[in-house]
């Protein structure tokens, strides 16, 4: 709803006058009603020009309302952007291709396209289909999970500290905690995003001073990387931790590492002296507040870090009664590693004074593996190997190379280890989810891997110093803490023209060639590469057995004439005369093959040929040429309405107070009456009307026949007050377009005796209107034009027209008017309050006069 305040943003109504002045206090008379009536003549004026700025926006509403239509019509039938242009004679083209033969022949082809040829041209044979280039890594069948962990009786270092919190509070004795927040010291934190990000363990159960500044960098680390907030801040932003060389203690500064002065909290919030990582962190001061101030805090941190957050076990007293999970083949059994019974007859070992300590500690390890060996056949299944040693059922517990367990299966199953506590996989001396096989969550350390990319040579120089480097490409981000899945990952995202997979039944890494065909190697640049991918012979050269190389397809093709023609692609899909077609798999005949197995001579059978044939998508082209004609149909009546229909000068735009008085249904049949006929006389829209009723004759004489587009349902409107509307008969055009798509496909696109299709005739009938290129109306070495329509009132589909066109300017012109008329305005208001002020002063002096007066008689 327009009204006409609204227009300009402005009121013409006197109103606020006596907010300037008190009228009428002495006279009565009624100042603001008469002034409004001396200023009438300016008031009128800013009222006239608002409804003027009205009625041009109602204009510039009509005119964009059909150059939208416009430009519409031309994106979605016309563009050769749209999916379904009519300008494109593929649109029309016999594109749905299909397959005649045996159907163990077609079944391994498909076909898009069309082409001239299609009747004439099969498939004869196809002999061999085109594969990708292979390399495969050594098979890791034979690896075992091992602990690295060999002496029960080593000391481990159990920490205190994770899993506690920290907490902050306010607190008041009257109302209790005011707020509170909490930091739990975690297990690990996150670093890096998309294919980088890795998560890294924290580990609490340090043992020397280089562990204890890790730990805080890995702790302060962890803080960048929570959410929680104190108070209005978030805790990254208040707190760090800090470790003193001298104290060796672990105090907390802010986030710029500096000490915290007295009083310091962070806004108000205290640490809670119930937090249960004070004692860990070596707090040993005054806890009778609920809450201490972070300078007190520090000031209570009596025990160094080691002695309060690290309890000191040997692995034997840690290990006892912890579980562990073991994973078999996809069978998960929590298992207890060592019960407390075991664990004292463990110790009762090392008390035997008749064995060397080496004879010993190997008495223990066999006492645990026969122990762990009962409990695993317990829950997998009796281990069981054959004659030559190889595991042929369950999990067999080894002791291995370096002294400790290690575990076996047979090769096609797989064991791994998992479990949530850090320090056991550390004492065990194992990475979580660690198998025999590769774990695509481990690292490359892991045990069936064994791969250390920091290892040092006898020189000091660096073995995988240059990384992973396939094809020639460096696959960069990559060190000892990113997980094998992650380096997969950067593989397939890198530019080295492989694909990279692991294939756990055999234990081996592949890498494929992303284009298949012959003659495409895989280079292994790198140590890393190799050791990852690469199989080797035992003298060092590389196994060619686990590298395959690609091949090209080879099809045979008959085109009619009694030859055929055998074409070698290097891919499975082929260009055929136009056809973009498919093959899948071997068919036509079979190879006769020697004792090798090698392909030694091709037998044919002629009965297993594939051939082709076309029609075109009649259903589509039919609905997307109906919906062009009705939007066409659309565009046209709205034109023909808009210079058919005579404006009623008895409706104007309604101003604020009328619009008070009238329901929203009478304004709005009010404002369509108003806008009827805006357009009526304007000279663009009658030379638009004229253009599109020509259109038809256009056609014509472009070369189309009247008969022809009568026959495929195409025809003028009989009634000639429809403004050049098109009939579209759709079972006709059906029709045509089963018998002929050529015929109809010249229509709109020109070709055969059409010179000029519909589409172009359209293309030029509108552009000179309304389009979203100015160069499509540039002449010569001018600028060019958005169209008639959109110079004159812009168009929001063209966003530079929006404040650069002709009704815009017109109406900035009135608003910049109606600004002077209220300058004008304004004086008058001034000029008249001041009169009447002036008058009021002097009535009031005559009438203290005549009072003084009356009191002398």
């Amino acid at each position: 709803m327009a009204s006409l305040s609204s227009s300009s943003g402005v009121s013409s109504a006197l109103g606020n006058t006596a907010l300037r002045g008190f009228g009428g206090m002495a006279t009565g008379i009624d100042r603001d009603a008469i002034i409004e009536q001396m200023t009438l003549g300016t008031n009128t004026k800013i009222k006239n020009q608002e409804s003027a700025i009205t009625k041009l926006e109602w204009k510039q509403e009509a005119f964009r309302s059909i150059s939208d239509k416009i430009i519409d019509l031309t994106d979605n039938y016309i563009s050769y952007s749209s999916g379904a242009n009519l300008g494109n004679p593929g649109f029309f083209a016999k594109n749905i291709i299909s397959l005649h033969g045996k159907e163990n022949s077609t079944r391994f082809v498909t076909a898009t396209g069309s082409s001239e040829l299609i009747n004439n041209v099969s498939i004869q044979a196809v002999k061999q289909l085109a594969s990708a280039s292979v390399q495969k890594s050594a098979a890791r069948t034979e690896k075992e999970l091992q602990f690295s962990m060999n002496d029960l009786n080593a000391i481990t270092y159990e920490s205190n500290l994770k899993g506690t919190k920290l907490e902050f509070g306010i607190y008041d004795e009257k109302e209790g905690w005011q707020g509170s927040a909490s930091f739990t010291f975690p297990d690990s934190y996150t670093v890096g995003e998309g294919d980088d990000k890795k998560t890294v363990t924290i580990d609490y159960s340090v043992k020397d001073e280089a562990g204890i500044k890790q730990l805080v960098e890995d702790l302060n680390k962890a803080l960048e990387n929570s959410d929680v907030k104190i108070g209005d801040k978030e805790i990254k932003e208040a707190i760090k931790f800090k470790y003193d060389e001298t104290s060796k203690k672990i105090s907390l500064v802010d986030k710029d590492g500096n000490d915290f002065g007295k009083d310091a909290t962070i806004g108000g919030y205290g640490i809670k002296t119930s937090s249960s990582a004070l004692s860990a962190l070596g707090y040993t001061g005054d806890k009778k507040d609920p809450t201490m101030t972070l300078d007190s805090f520090n000031a209570g941190v009596s025990k160094d870090f080691y002695d309060s957050a690290i309890t000191e076990k040997t692995n034997l007293d840690y290990l006892a009664g912890k579980k562990v999970t073991f994973n078999y083949d996809g069978n998960k059994k929590d298992i207890e590693l060592i019960t407390k019974e075991e664990a004292a007859h463990l110790k009762s070992i090392m008390e035997d004074t008749t064995k060397t300590e080496d004879e010993k500690k190997a008495a223990q390890m066999e006492y645990w593996q026969g122990k762990l060996q009962e409990r695993l056949d317990k829950n997998f299944g009796g281990a069981t190997t054959s004659a030559d040693g190889k595991v042929t059922n369950g999990i067999q517990v080894k002791i291995g190379a370096n002294g400790g367990l290690s575990f076996a299966t047979k090769a096609d199953s797989s064991v791994a280890i998992t479990t949530n506590d850090a320090t056991v996989l550390k004492t065990l001396g194992i990475g979580n989810g660690e198998s025999n096989k590769v774990n695509m969550s481990g690292k490359l350390n892991q045990s069936g891997l064994g791969i250390d990319i920091n290892e040092e040579d006898a020189s000091g120089e660096k073995v995988y110093k240059d990384g992973l480097v396939i094809n020639g490409v460096t696959i960069g981000g990559i060190d000892a803490n990113t997980s094998i899945s992650t380096i997969l990952s950067k593989i397939n995202s890198s530019k080295a023209g492989v694909k990279a997979t692991y294939v756990s039944a055999t234990g081996q890494f592949m890498l494929v060639s992303n284009e298949t065909g012959a003659g495409r190697d895989i280079k292994l640049d790198s140590k890393l590469a190799q050791d990852l991918f690469g199989s080797y012979n035992a003298d060092g050269s590389k196994n060619m057995d686990d590298f395959v190389e690609g091949k090209n397809s080879i099809v045979d093709i008959s085109y009619g004439n009694g030859v055929t023609v055998q074409m070698e692609r290097s891919s499975n899909t082929f260009n055929l005369e136009g056809l973009n077609v498919t093959v899948s798999g071997i068919f036509g005949g079979e190879w006769q093959k020697d004792e090798n197995g090698n392909n030694v001579k091709w037998i044919e059978d002629t009965s297993g040929s594939v051939t082709f044939s076309a029609k075109a998508d009649v259903d589509k082209v039919t609905e997307t040429v109906k919906k062009f004609f009705e939007e066409f149909n659309t565009l046209v009546s709205e034109v023909n309405t808009q210079i058919t229909t005579r404006p009623d000068s008895s409706y104007g735009p309604l101003t604020d107070e009328q619009m008070e008085e009238m329901s929203e249904k009478s304004i709005e049949n009010w404002e369509k009456k108003a806008k009827a006929g805006l357009l009526y006389n304007d000279s663009t829209m009658r030379e638009l009307s004229m253009d599109i009723q020509s259109i038809f004759t256009k056609m014509m004489s472009n070369g189309a026949s009247y008969d022809d587009l009568k026959e495929m349902g195409i025809t003028y409107s009989e009634d000639y007050l429809d403004g050049g509307k098109l009939v579209f008969d759709e079972t006709a055009f059906k029709t045509a377009m089963e018998n002929d798509p050529e015929k109809v496909a010249n229509v709109f696109t020109g070709g055969g005796n059409v010179d000029k299709g519909m589409v172009k005739i359209l293309d030029e009938t509108f552009t000179p209107y309304a389009t979203r290129y100015a160069s499509k109306n540039q002449v010569g070495n001018s600028q060019g034009s958005y169209g008639r329509l959109i110079e004159e009132a812009g168009s929001e589909k063209v966003p530079t027209s929006i404040l650069k066109n002709q009704i815009y300017k017109d109406i900035q012109t009135k608003k910049d008017l109606i600004a002077q008329l209220q300058t004008k305005l304004k004086t008058e208001q001034d000029r008249y309050i001041s009169m009447f002020t002036t008058m009021e002063t002097m009535i009031n002096q005559m009438n203290s006069q005549s009072s003084w007066l009356s009191q002398l008689g």
